[in-house]
């Protein structure tokens, strides 16, 4: 768990966003870790989030540098922290369009 730990803290420092590891699997002869955290920005008014925005991650040891690619939910390209900077904005997006749509739907 401490590089599920290590690997979120890089990606958001602000306190208000709670991360939630979700699912984990290792495979390939456990030199691949695949991860999925949760993110949500809980408040006062409503301590259980109406909208949360996941985001895939995909830990590979296999060679002597550990490689980090992560996917955000509900998109096709692949990121990597050396080649593209994680903003919390995507995250946001993420959650506003999923309100936008509820506010949309009625049970």
């Amino acid at each position: 768990m401490i590089v599920f730990s290590i690997a979120i803290q890089y990606f958001i420092s602000k306190p208000f966003w709670v991360p939630n590891v979700v699912d984990f699997q290792q495979k390939h002869s456990n030199k691949t870790i695949y991860f999925r955290v949760r993110w949500s920005i809980p408040t006062r008014r409503k301590p259980i989030p109406a909208a949360t925005a996941c985001v895939y991650f995909t830990l590979d040891t296999s060679k002597k540098d550990a490689n980090i690619y992560y996917v955000l939910e509900a998109q096709r390209l692949i990121h990597t922290p050396e080649k593209s900077v994680f903003r919390e904005k995507w995250l946001k997006d993420i959650i506003t369009t999923k309100t936008m749509m509820m506010n949309d739907v009625t049970f």
